[in-house]
């Protein structure tokens, strides 16, 4: 079934339970109660709530650092914590939230594969993450089959992540452009040296937000590519189920970097794969412990080079991200927190960034005495 054929399947059967897609590792889950929409959770950290509090400026990263640290000793909701503790208007929490179901559900039309499952009963769904007003299928297809189309055209201009935009002819007012938050927040981000997955990353925009944000400021003649976005042909995934066989290989051997990236392939090309599905957790969990052992959550990673030397040792937009978010300051586990990129991601760039020099331990002496 096509996503808009199940989601008629729950308005005209008046269905009241949980959608859960899964793809790549992601899972969203849908809540609908009589045919409409009441909210949505995933675990795509990009969707998370702090992240859009940071990408509307409701909040910034120390607060939530600090709100994160709160809600892990004391086990309260991050909304109840920013408004009691961070005097945040709590009209903007649950507009946040809003803004955070709404995309969550909108993300949905731009896989172009996964599955789904259908369970009756709204499973564990918290008051407190209910709408106020509940989304409508009709609105929801209608919204969702227009980003559709348009993130295909935006992809046709923009194939990949890596071009990168400068102000055209300097910076000026971008006219009624500027009513949109996030369009503006982009074009001002825009400075001739940031990939577009570097600006999506500092802005924190959602997916399709940041880059309908870019096409409208690219086509009205305010933005202009300084390096040209080329398509490369893809790489055909190996279908094979040897890789499986591998990916266990390197797992027995516990070469869990080798074993994650293969068993990561096979799963893409054999998402209801049961062994497959059970061999990626397991070899996760591990990995992740692994990293954790290399990058203590409570460990303070410092720049052990200057800011402006980074773009010598730095690979990619994400490292670029995290390296410029180390600050001596805060702990692994803080960065972890506040990244967009997900916790194994985060680590990998985090040991990579180690490994390569980029980034020392702070000795524990002088950490406690910045404490």
């Amino acid at each position: 079934m096509s996503l808009p054929e199940v989601l008629q399947w729950i308005k005209f059967g008046q269905k009241t339970g949980t959608l859960i897609f899964e793809r790549k590792g992601i899972v969203k889950k849908v809540f609908v109660e009589n045919g409409l929409i009441v909210s949505a959770s995933s675990n795509d950290p990009k969707e998370y709530l702090g992240q859009v509090m940071l990408c509307f400026g409701w909040a910034d990263e120390n607060i939530l650092q600090e709100a994160f640290r709160l809600q892990t000793t004391t086990k309260r909701l991050l909304g109840r914590i920013l408004i009691e503790n961070y005097g945040i208007n709590e009209q903007q929490i649950l507009k946040a939230l809003r803004i955070k179901i709404e995309e969550t559900v909108y993300d949905l039309f731009l896989w172009e594969d996964g599955k789904f499952i259908y369970a009756d009963g709204v499973l564990q769904l918290q008051q407190h993450d209910r709408l106020a007003t509940a989304i409508t299928i009709d609105q929801v297809i209608f919204e969702g089959a227009r980003r559709s189309d348009e993130w295909k055209e935006f992809r046709r201009s923009f194939p990949t992540d890596d071009v990168i935009f400068q102000q055209k002819g300097g910076k000026r007012d971008i006219g009624p452009l500027s009513k949109d938050f996030i369009t503006l927040k982009i074009y001002d981000c825009v400075d001739s040296t940031k990939s577009v997955r570097r600006i999506l990353l500092e802005t924190r925009a959602p997916e399709y937000r940041g880059f309908e944000a870019l096409a409208k400021l690219f086509f009205g003649d305010f933005i202009e590519a300084t390096k040209k976005s080329i398509a490369q042909p893809e790489k055909p995934l190996d279908d094979s189920p040897s890789l499986l066989m591998q990916a266990m290989d390197h797992f027995k051997s516990k070469n869990l970097d080798k074993s994650y990236g293969l068993i990561e392939e096979y799963i893409q090309t054999h998402p209801s794969d049961s062994e497959g599905q059970t061999l990626y957790g397991v070899v996760k969990d591990a990995y992740l412990r692994e990293l954790y052992k290399l990058c203590p959550p409570e460990a303070i990673p410092e720049l052990s080079l200057d800011i402006s030397d980074l773009n010598e040792k730095i690979f990619n937009s994400r490292e670029g991200f995290l390296a410029s978010r180390v600050n001596g300051q805060w702990d692994v586990k803080s960065l972890m927190m506040l990244s967009p990129l997900g916790e194994l991601e985060s680590l990998k760039i985090l040991k990579r960034l180690v490994d390569e020099g980029v980034v020392r331990w702070k000795e524990k002496d002088e950490a406690n005495a910045k404490k």
